[in-house]
């Protein structure tokens, strides 16, 4: 985009310089050599209005594009913060199917699969969806249609806007536009945790659990006491885990374990294991541990469980992940062995 003050700075020295150079022939002119002179001089005013007239339009034909590019990428992060998320991750960095969990997709932020689809085809499987291709699953989504032409809540102009989101990861795409407002996924997660911060606290130990228990941080091997201290502590400033952590957060230990909660925060909580392995879906398993809702671990007090077998086998993994009924963003993992 061309620079409009060094381009009126060029137009206006022109001017001066051109105006001088009539001057000197003008003063030294008969009546009729001024005349002809003027007219000179009123054309190439003219002709030099021309070009400036020229480069505003272009300017602010540039400048409207970049605003409209602005309001459509916040739109679009909004709609994404709204309905995307649970899926595609809060940042757009896609999750992986775990178990029977419905809730997972694929990778939107500068996704080189995506970015290498036509703009076409982006909008057609953003509207549309996408389809299961094995013929005993011909009719199960894979990505559910948005569109309000196929049964979606998104309207014609929503679906441009959640097109700009998603090409706004993309950075070829943002060099060939002339576009430097960056990615827009990055709004996101601001967004999700200012409409509702107990899902945003969820879905992000949901991502963690689910992508890499090591996100919990090192699991710390207590597999030789016979009797471990889990403490209930206010969270530190940038923990995931609002507002109190298990601390530690991500222990391995034997079946036949007790297991003993302390409480040393201000504030009430629950220790309830989860079934399964992805803690959004947020399914108690009351045959494994659960302090129960009705009656939370106050301050200073405790809960206790002994690791069975039960436990164990409850996943795959052998892990058991567990969180809080008040606070669905503090999240902790045991790994178990036999």
């Amino acid at each position: 985009m061309i620079d409009p003050i060094q381009a009126a700075v060029g137009i206006i020295a022109l001017l001066v310089t051109v105006g001088a150079l009539l001057y000197v022939f003008y003063s030294r002119t008969n009546a009729v050599e001024k005349t002809g002179y003027g007219a000179l001089t009123m054309l190439a005013l003219i002709s030099l209005l021309i070009p400036v007239f020229w480069i505003m339009e272009n300017n602010g034909q540039a400048m409207a594009k970049a605003q409209q590019h602005t309001l459509d990428l916040s739109r679009g992060a909004k709609l994404y913060a709204q309905y995307c998320f649970q899926c595609h991750g809060t940042k757009g960095q896609g999750r992986a199917k775990v178990g029977n969990d419905p809730n997972f997709g694929s990778k939107l932020n500068n996704n080189s699969v995506v970015n290498d689809l036509s703009d076409n085809d982006l909008i057609r499987i953003i509207n549309g969806g996408v389809y299961n291709t094995d013929k005993n699953h011909l009719n199960q989504a894979m990505m559910p249609a948005w569109s309000q032409q196929y049964g979606g809540p998104l309207t014609d102009n929503d679906i441009q806007y959640l097109f700009t989101l998603i090409r706004s990861s993309d950075p070829a795409y943002l060099t060939k536009n002339h576009y430097d407002r960056g990615n827009g996924f990055s709004q996101v997660p601001d967004l999700i945790q200012q409409a509702n911060p107990s899902t945003y606290q969820t879905a992000v130990a949901g991502e963690n659990a689910s992508q890499n228990p090591q996100q919990f941080g090192k699991t710390v091997d207590m597999t030789t006491k016979k009797a471990v201290t889990i403490n209930i502590v206010t969270a530190p400033t940038g923990a995931s885990c609002q507002p109190a952590c298990y601390d530690p957060i991500n222990i391995k230990v034997k079946v036949g374990t007790t297991l003993t909660w302390v409480n040393k925060d201000t504030q009430g909580h629950t220790v309830t294991a989860i079934l399964g392995t992805d803690p959004n879906t947020k399914k108690v398993a009351p045959t494994i541990f659960d302090s129960g809702i009705g009656t939370p671990i106050k301050t200073n007090a405790t809960y206790t469980y002994k690791v069975t077998m039960a436990a164990y086998n409850l996943n795959k993994d052998h892990t058991v992940l567990y969180y809080c009924q008040y606070h669905p963003g503090m999240v902790a993992i045991l790994t178990i062995v036999p």
